[in-house]
């Protein structure tokens, strides 16, 4: 799965898998289009009101019949995760590849990171509210501050995210939270409610990579 997320560009073209660009949660399976455009869930209350607040996706992709791979903005701030159904109720950290805009050093650059986050719970939200991602905006923050690149320096790792680990670990679960109702608009039986995983981690995100990407 890492590996799935650490390769992922903006820029680049799945050559295989199907592939929807989307700019609003009515976008279905482009194989299940024909025979489905008019299904009523596409267009239901849920989803227009997930189309209202600060998430937009930019792209779905299909790796494969049991993954999915949003491609999605909260704000100005891009992140990827790849939901892998047959995992969805095993395995206990969820990994984004998130990535924010900024300058250092007089020239623009990509602050990127790759969180595994645990699961909290798997469940759907009833009226999907702001999405809120001050703690997140923090640890980029932190990352702009310094003056080297940080893509070896694994040790700063946990300086850099001190006292955020909390705020981090809330903020993308409930990101999870959205995807999860975003899905159950159209494919109600993906997802359970109020599923909780056993033997749960202590550890509620693992760093996996920090970067600094100049985009000149």
């Amino acid at each position: 799965m890492l590996e799935k997320i650490l390769n992922i560009n903006p820029q680049d073209k799945f050559k295989s898998g199907s592939k929807v660009h989307a700019v609003n949660p009515y976008i279905i399976h482009a194989n299940d289009y024909n025979k489905q455009k008019k299904d009523s869930a596409l267009f239901s209350p849920l989803a227009k009101l997930m189309s209202q607040i600060n998430w937009k996706i930019l792209n779905l992709e299909y790796p494969s019949d049991d993954e999915m791979l949003f491609h999605f903005l909260v704000d100005d701030t891009e992140f990827f995760t790849i939901i892998n159904f047959n995992e969805l109720y095993t395995e206990h950290y969820q990994e984004f590849s998130i990535q924010k805009p900024g300058i250092k050093d007089f020239t623009n650059v990509n602050y990127e990171t790759v969180i595994a986050v645990k699961k909290d719970e798997i469940n759907i939200l009833a009226i999907p509210e702001r999405i809120e991602i001050a703690s997140l905006n923090r640890f980029f923050n932190r990352i702009e501050a310094q003056e080297s690149n940080l893509t070896l320096l694994n040790n700063y790792f946990e300086e850099l995210t001190f006292g955020l680990e909390n705020g981090i670990f809330s903020e993308l679960n409930y990101i999870l939270k959205v995807i999860y109702t975003f899905i159950s608009t159209k494919n109600m039986d993906k997802i359970k409610r109020n599923f909780i995983l056993k033997s749960q981690p202590n550890i509620p995100i693992i760093i996996q990579k920090i970067d600094i990407i100049n985009t000149n």
